[in-house]
């Protein structure tokens, strides 16, 4: 069947190409012109001759000319996401999923993390089974990948990126304490022994030997904020403890 529009052209070959991968517009641009002079090209001849066939791509305003199918993919890009495909705006449901990463592989890298929040997105009896166990009836791959590139992840630039920005909000998510940590999240009305001896840890970097006082001072900082405060927030406020502790003993000092 001849397609109507370029629109139509481009949809066919996302859902030829884009089965078992993440494609970027560029690399959707690239397939693309592949798809139309080959396997589009070889359907149409069947029945119609050459001079029909540029024809025919006239009509849908694509001539032999890579401005034109590349206006094509970004207009299909459009309709289908919305004119912000190129901004790395990313679903909670995402950095849900890079923390999900963390916990069952225990990457120890951002390397090791990229692969595996790939590996978590792509892999059969991963996030795409329960994605599919979600819908009312079967969906194929490419209406998967659609999903994703809904949420923001549309190739795997964008996953780097994603892992990125998560560890900006979590920099010490490599250590084995936090890994625990999101493992066995604090329950609600009782402190988490895995979190405070992790705030120790990290406080130790900040005053290796602590005095009994600075001791209890961190405990305190840590029953009394550990509802409102990240355990980093926690470390950062012991900081300034700390500082203004020194600076009181200089001025009586002087």
């Amino acid at each position: 069947m001849l397609a109507k529009s370029a629109i139509e052209l481009v949809n066919r070959c996302y859902q030829k190409t884009n089965g078992l991968k993440f494609l970027s517009l560029e690399e959707l641009k690239e397939a693309f012109i592949v798809y139309v002079f080959g396997e589009y090209q070889e359907e149409f001849m069947v029945q119609y001759d050459l001079e029909e066939f540029y024809e025919h791509l006239n009509q849908l305003q694509l001539t032999n000319c890579r401005r034109d199918f590349d206006k094509a993919v970004e207009e299909w890009y459009i309709v289908e996401y919305g004119s912000g495909y190129s901004d790395a705006n990313y679903h909670d449901i995402l950095f849900t999923l890079v923390k999900e990463a963390v916990v069952q592989y225990q990457s120890p890298n951002r390397t090791a993390l990229i692969r595996d929040v790939t590996k978590l997105l792509t892999m059969p009896d991963g996030f795409v089974a329960r994605w599919k166990s979600g819908m009312l009836k079967e969906r194929s791959l490419p209406h998967y990948f659609r999903y994703l590139m809904k949420l923001g992840v549309r190739s795997q630039k964008d996953i780097e990126t994603l892992v990125d920005m998560w560890l900006l909000e979590y920099p010490n998510a490599f250590d084995k304490k936090q890994q625990e940590l999101f493992a066995n999240p604090p329950r609600r009305g009782r402190p988490n022994n895995v979190e405070l001896a992790l705030l120790i840890d990290l406080a130790a970097k900040v005053k290796p030997e602590m005095t009994r006082q600075e001791r209890e001072r961190l405990r305190k900082i840590y029953y009394y904020h550990r509802k409102s405060l990240t355990v980093r927030e926690m470390v950062e406020k012991f900081e300034k403890y700390i500082m203004g502790k020194n600076k009181s003993n200089d001025s009586q000092v002087g």
